[in-house]
């Protein structure tokens, strides 16, 4: 299988047509792997917040060319996080998702009694632009589709902190 290595848009650009094929996936010098999709919100989403995939689609190769924000029904499907802010559909509603990889400064929100640790799954919290603890400590992970903390996060609940995470949403 060949893969496109030559893209028309850099990681932080954004567009109001497909000009790099939804779905397609980029990958850096890192190990990173990023891919091509349409924000199918109405709403826009916030730089470096989680996304979904909608799981209206699963079934058909639809399902990798659009992401939403993260609601109930699609938190099974984590898709990975927003490079830059994506306006919403109808906008600059393309643009690039991280899928895989070292992540800087991630969006990640404090859980209420119990500080989320190094190493400790993470996933896209319900109805919000951040990421929060997955499971309780020492419960074994419940999801393929995840992120995880690279650096500890306090107990303060509401509070949102840039930290970094390791994504794996690929």
């Amino acid at each position: 299988m060949a893969e496109k290595i030559l893209f028309q848009t850099t990681l932080v650009q954004l567009d109001s047509v497909d000009k790099d094929g939804v779905g397609t996936i980029r990958r850096d010098e890192f190990g990173r792997a990023f891919r091509y999709t349409k924000n199918r919100n109405a709403t826009a989403f916030t730089a470096k917040q989680p996304v979904c995939f909608d799981v209206g689609n699963i079934g058909t190769i639809a399902l990798l060319k659009s992401v939403n924000s993260p609601v109930t029904a699609d938190l099974m499907v984590q898709a990975g996080i927003a490079m830059t802010a994506i306006a919403a559909s109808g906008g600059l509603c393309y643009g690039w998702v991280q899928q895989k990889g070292y992540f800087q400064d991630a969006r990640v929100v404090g859980v209420s009694g119990t500080a989320i640790a190094v190493g400790d799954e993470l996933v896209a919290a319900n109805a919000t632009t951040t990421l929060t603890r997955a499971t309780a400590v020492g419960t074994a992970s419940k999801r393929q589709f995840t992120f995880q903390a690279l650096e500890a996060v306090s107990a303060a609940t509401s509070s949102v902190y840039a930290k970094d995470v390791y994504i794996n949403c690929l």
